[in-house]
């Protein structure tokens, strides 16, 4: 068969089904050229030098952002781990309530933190009760009992939730699952992109339930 009958597939099969060929035949390797994206042309092997070098550029900086995820992480267990054992050591509600929004604000860089509650209870701090109704109308489409809300927030909501003079744009709302005293953890930012939909956000729901049942605990 002459080589103006071959085709690019009979090339591409031939090659394919022997993978030595180059290797056998370096002269042929050597004068193999390639169009580089600039629009110049390269040897084939100085192509091959470009794709493995962007690949290992690639791998490396895929693992640098592993590393970087990782201790992240690592620093958000151990700030949770002594949070918790602060929360151990309180001796009432207010307490529980009081140094959780203190750590979430100074250690976990929140803007603001709030710990609300739908029902009327004496053991809880004052300021901390919403009534169910008015939290419905307020952000009742941003809130439920199952998962957490991390997103934007208008600024009618950001006030109800945080105060009139809190600048809050971006919040993080974890349900308190208490039948007593259902509430939420509200943690705000100032900020795009503290709390928006892609962050993980399982660390807050393991904070909320050790919360919801320290402040059981302290009720009996």
């Amino acid at each position: 068969m002459s080589q103006k009958n071959l085709t690019n597939k009979q090339v591409q099969e031939f090659l394919l089904l022997n993978p030595d060929f180059l290797s056998k035949n370096p002269e042929v390797l050597k004068s193999l050229e390639v169009i580089h994206d600039a629009g110049g042309a390269v040897s084939l092997i100085q192509r091959q030098v470009e794709i493995l070098r962007d690949n290992y550029n690639s791998t490396t900086n895929n693992l640098l952002n592993l590393l970087t995820i990782a201790k992240n992480n690592e620093d958000i267990f151990g700030l949770t781990k002594q949070l918790i054992v602060e929360l151990i050591d309180c001796q009432d509600a207010t307490e529980i309530v009081t140094k959780t929004e203190q750590a979430f604000e100074k250690k976990f860089d929140a803007n603001k933190c709030q710990l609300l509650f739908f029902k009327e209870q004496k053991y809880l701090p004052r300021g901390r009760y919403r009534k169910l109704k008015l939290a419905h109308k307020n952000f009742g489409d941003l809130y439920n009992t199952k998962d957490i809300y991390c997103g934007p927030l208008s600024k009618e909501q950001a006030q109800f939730i945080f105060g009139k003079s809190a600048k809050i744009i971006e919040c993080a709302l974890v349900p308190l699952r208490n039948s007593e005293c259902p509430g939420v953890l509200a943690l705000g930012s100032n900020t795009k992109g503290k709390y928006d939909s892609t962050k993980d956000t399982l660390f807050l729901d393991f904070a909320a339930e050790v919360i919801n049942k320290l402040i059981e605990k302290s009720n009996k």
